[in-house]
């Protein structure tokens, strides 16, 4: 966990300090200060082992800054570990309790791993696809809704199964975002003879989602180019019309 602190608080260290070069950045020291104040505030256990150093400059093209002489620029942003410092001296231990007689380590991890992607799993399905069926007012759209979310359950654990068998281990979340890349596209028009001509066909996939359709064996593409014509209708007259007009005998 410090490790995963560290990095995202010296990330968003970075992040700061790449904002100084950028057009448009947060350059002048107060609000610089301010975002490494929330930032000191969001990682409280991490930050007091860094000393972190701004430098300032007083901006001389600014006639502003001159009258004022207060409103300083940061030049850049230093930072770095205290000396004799151990981050990680006061780790605590992992600890796992169960009422299992199994012996093997291994196997305890795997079962306990088991029960993080169901939870995990439960989680997106509560999250993403809002299974929570406490909208309806009849016991049989509420058991509907279960069973959908029990199926929706199966497809989720079956892929990402699938994935860390060839070595992929990304969350539903990232794989949700990483195949929303690829789209479907429609092209409608309309000939001279008003017909409506639909082309429908997919994007190309990028290398990430190539390696998870790869890793599925599935194909580049959900399906081959499709077109359909939609032929002008023919204009019918009333049968009340069409006696009208007829010829009489």
């Amino acid at each position: 966990m410090n490790e995963q602190f560290q990095y995202r608080f010296e990330e968003g260290l970075q992040k700061i300090s790449d904002s100084l070069s950028k057009q448009g950045g947060v350059k002048k020291t107060d609000k610089v200060h301010q975002r490494i104040g929330r930032l000191k505030q969001k990682y409280p256990s991490i930050q007091k082992y860094y000393n972190i150093k701004v430098e300032e400059f007083v901006d001389s093209q600014n006639s502003k800054t001159k009258k004022v002489g207060q409103k300083t620029i940061v030049k850049s942003i230093k930072w770095k570990v205290k000396e004799n410092i151990d981050i990680n001296a006061r780790n605590g231990v992992y600890f796992l309790q169960t009422s299992l007689k199994e012996q093997n380590e291994e196997v305890l991890w795997r079962f306990y791993n088991t029960i993080r992607e169901i939870e995990a799993s439960f989680r997106v399905l509560k999250t993403d696809l809002d299974l929570r069926p406490i909208y309806h007012k009849s016991d049989s759209a509420t058991m509907a809704h279960l069973h959908l979310g029990l199926l929706a359950y199966w497809v989720v654990n079956t892929i990402r199964f699938q994935l860390k068998s060839k070595g992929v281990n990304h969350g539903w979340k990232e794989i949700v975002r990483t195949m929303n890349t690829q789209k479907e596209v429609t092209t409608v028009a309309q000939d001279i003879d008003e017909e409506i001509i639909s082309i429908r066909r997919c994007s190309e996939p990028t290398p990430k989602v190539k390696q998870l359709y790869d890793a599925l064996n599935y194909r580049y593409a959900p399906f081959t180019r499709k077109k359909s014509v939609v032929h002008k209708p023919e204009i019918k007259k009333p049968e009340s019309l069409a006696r009208q007009e007829s010829p009489p005998v």
